[in-house]
């Protein structure tokens, strides 16, 4: 059951019970007899605390005697969701017996049980039910599972888990940006519901410009304006046409004259709510209009949420190349609602993972470790349950801010955060904004420096292969499908911004979590370029 459960969570599984013989070299009947229930139990509970401390987010399948010390029952308590698997003490006893039986048969354990070793093993097994029964009611999850296979069993639970999910209110994650007067970053599950609150908790004026796209305004856009005038706002909706290509000077110019007609002031704050494009887009005009007016981020995409609406970059694109035209300006408040992804169509949700993977590379092993570990779940997104998705995005967003707060400007560490983009942001100006997403862009170009590093004897293969696996795995492309030329890439790469006195800055990985800014040969570069991108055309 806790293995078949844990596959389809994409959790590891760690069995108390095999722990314990793991670590005691010994049997669970040899450890009662040899030493006793008392220092079973206490052997039981150090490895549970190990258990429980040792892995985020696991399966534990434990004994039915785990429950009988406090400290064991205060830990799961605090550290999980407690799941009762309930059956009858005549099903238990078949189910031993059986399990008693198979052990004889392949010789792992010709000892006899204690529960069965009695004169009398049910009215031993209904014994410990009847004492324990209190204490197995405390679960917050209780499955029936006397009759039902263990297909029918996980099914059941994995549903549960998923209206816990939908329904349990997950306590907010506030991050503090230590940048001006400095601002909150608050990932909050359903937190898009709340936006009034937060709007009077930083005592705005009361008359609000919300900013959308042509996708969300039906999904959020109208919702969010009828509960703003609810709470007593003021509120005008302004749908900017989704895509890529509204990052431009036309769409900045129609806002502008949006703004004016309706003489917005500058204390009345500007609200960016949809994905990388209205944010880039509406922080510009945020920073621009009447020279800086407030501004407040409710990102929606998963790749916005980790990384386009955190460090203040704001920006439209020019025909020669993409952010080119922009600004540094923070926000009052950036609130992530993890909630809204669930309506994300799968491309859209799928390409965010990119820059959750670039965060691993660049700074954090074992957030690319926990990416890895939980691939499965993460890349059908259904059965993801709500704290493992909030406390990704909230080690993402973690990470950025360290990085933005020692370097604001990009001025020097801050670099690092475009790891793949040298080549992804070439590579989306040269292809046309459009045919490929920013995460699928940047995905590719990970790929591509990756590469790069290698040939330049910086990065261990095992490595490429560990990172391109998972960018798979995840649903991203790690091979250009279109038909570009090297040579035009090569071209626009000369007008990444990271370019000093012409040379280009590459971020270029020495191990997963370890990366370093540097010049490469241009030959090299040149080399593995052309060798990518030739190979998308064979």
């Amino acid at each position: 059951m806790g293995r078949l459960l844990a596959r389809r969570l994409g959790r590891p599984l760690l069995d108390i019970d095999a722990l314990v013989v793991q670590e005691a070299g010994a049997s669970i009947p040899e450890l009662f007899t040899r030493h006793g229930e008392a220092a079973f139990r206490d052997l039981e509970s150090r490895v549970l605390e190990q258990a429980v401390c040792s892995e985020e987010s696991a399966v534990i399948a434990t004994g039915g005697g785990i429950v009988v010390r406090e400290e064991n029952r205060r830990l799961m308590a605090e550290r999980g969701v407690r799941l009762y698997l309930h059956t009858d003490p005549t099903s238990s006893l078949e189910r031993l017996l059986a399990q008693q039986e198979r052990a004889r048969a392949d010789l792992t354990s010709p000892e006899v049980r204690p529960l069965l070793s009695g004169p009398d093993p049910l009215q031993t097994l209904q014994n410990l039910y009847m004492s324990r029964r209190a204490w197995y009611e405390e679960a917050e999850l209780t499955c029936a599972t006397q009759g039902r296979s263990a297909e029918q069993v996980v099914e059941e639970i994995i549903a549960m888990l998923t209206d816990a999910e939908a329904s349990h209110e997950t306590a907010p994650i506030v991050r503090r940006v230590h940048i001006g007067a400095g601002y909150d970053i608050v990932v909050d599950w359903g937190g898009l519901e709340r936006l009034p609150q937060y709007l009077t908790q930083l005592a705005l004026p009361r008359r609000v410009f919300l900013f959308t796209d042509s996708n969300l305004r039906s999904l959020y856009g109208d919702d969010v304006i009828q509960n703003l005038a609810r709470a007593g706002f003021d509120a005008y909706l302004y749908t900017v046409p989704a895509g890529e290509s509204s990052k431009s000077f036309e769409q900045l110019q129609a806002i502008y004259d949006w703004l004016l007609e309706h003489h917005a002031e500058r204390r009345e704050p500007l609200i960016a709510l949809g994905g990388g494009v209205i944010g880039d887009l509406v922080g510009f005009v945020a920073a621009t209009y009447l020279r800086g007016v407030p501004l407040i981020q409710v990102p929606t995409s998963l790749l916005s949420q980790v990384d386009a609406a955190i460090g203040g970059k704001t920006g439209i694109n020019h025909s020669q190349g993409k952010n080119l035209i922009g600004a540094f300006y923070h926000p009052l408040l950036v609130l992530v609602d993890p909630a809204t992804l669930r309506t994300l169509p799968l491309r859209e949700r799928t390409e965010g993972w990119a820059e959750v993977v670039k965060y691993g590379i660049i700074l954090d092993a074992k957030l690319f470790a926990l990416l890895e570990t939980y691939k499965d779940a993460l890349g059908d997104f259904s059965s993801l349950p709500a704290s493992l998705l909030m406390q990704i995005i909230a080690r993402s967003i973690d990470l950025k801010v360290q990085v933005i707060e020692e370097d604001e400007k990009e001025s020097g560490l801050r670099a690092i955060l475009n790891y793949g983009h040298t080549v992804a942001h070439a590579l989306e100006s040269v292809a046309g904004y459009g045919e490929l997403l920013h995460g699928e862009a940047v995905s590719l170009g990970m790929v591509a420096a990756a590469a790069l590093a290698q040939e330049a004897g910086m990065l261990p293969s095992d490595e490429v292969q560990r990172q391109n696996a998972l960018l798979e795995a995840l649903g991203l492309p790690v091979a250009y499908q279109g038909n570009v030329r090297a040579q035009a890439i090569l071209a626009k790469i000369q007008l990444d911004k990271k370019v000093v006195s012409k040379r280009v800055r590459w971020i270029m990985p020495r191990h997963i979590g370890d990366v370093v800014i540097t010049e490469m040969p241009d030959e090299l570069v040149e080399r593995v370029i052309s060798t990518f991108f030739a190979e998308a055309r064979v």
